[in-house]
């Protein structure tokens, strides 16, 4: 049942018209990645982490889990569709499920692609394999968390959109990292803590903020969280429908 949600999601999510402007927003990092290596480069493996960790990490990354995160089931709450699968004999958890490994999966497959796309064109063949090899995985890592946290935001609000800009724009964009000890509540941080820990060259490392553990920790505790959440609200919501039925 997980697989056949999931399926029937990613269907949905591909088919939708904002999917070719998060396809457009990804394919930018590659072109702004050509015209740096048109222009010549010194530091093949920083001008990868930058242009990934500017563009990428800190921008397009946190956009495209909103919108897949929050397309997944928000608009089917919004509109009343989803109360044709709330209503049939399937755990709350296998809807959660399935509906997040199709958000996650269309976030993680973009955005990975984008990013070794980016580093391969940059420098990837000189010096920067390293760097972009450790960045893509972590950048999946992210798509994964940031997914997680937007899909139960839409299940619990119907202003999921607005309220995920917030996030990404006041707390990951200029609050998370301002102050000490903010950066073990910053999925950006993660990303680069996880992208520093996989990084040989260092390259990365030399500017992360949290240690490896802190990030794994935090990511866990992360999807555990925003999954429960998730089911929990989900259930709370069949409940509401069936006292006003």
């Amino acid at each position: 049942m997980i697989t056949t949600i999931a399926r029937v999601t990613l269907r949905g999510l591909v088919a939708r018209r904002r999917a070719v402007l998060m396809i457009l927003l990804a394919a930018l990092p590659v072109a702004i990645g050509l015209l740096a290596r048109v222009s010549g480069l010194s530091d093949p493996a920083g001008t990868t982490k930058d242009t990934i960790e500017l563009l990428i990490v800190r921008a397009i990354l946190p956009l495209e889990a909103l919108v897949f995160g929050t397309m997944a089931i928000g608009a089917e709450l919004e509109d009343g569709t989803a109360i044709h699968l709330l209503t049939k004999s399937v755990a709350r958890w296998r809807i959660v499920a399935g509906k997040l490994l199709a958000a996650a999966l269309a976030a993680i497959v973009l955005m990975a692609v984008s990013t070794l796309a980016t580093g391969l064109v940059i420098g990837g063949e000189r010096g920067a394999a390293s760097v972009t090899l450790a960045l893509t995985i972590a950048v999946a890592m992210g798509a994964l968390l940031y997914v997680t946290v937007f899909f139960a935001l839409s299940i619990i609000t119907s202003r999921a959109l607005i309220v995920g800009l917030v996030y990404v724009v006041i707390w990951e964009g200029a609050l998370a990292g301002l102050f000490a000890g903010t950066q073990v509540f910053s999925v950006r941080e993660y990303v680069m803590a996880i992208a520093g820990a996989l990084d040989a060259s260092g390259v990365i490392s030399s500017e992360t903020a949290l240690g490896a553990p802190t990030a794994v920790v935090g990511a866990v505790v992360v999807l555990a969280a925003g999954f429960a959440l998730a089911v929990l609200r989900l259930e709370r919501l069949e409940l509401a429908g069936g006292d006003q039925a």
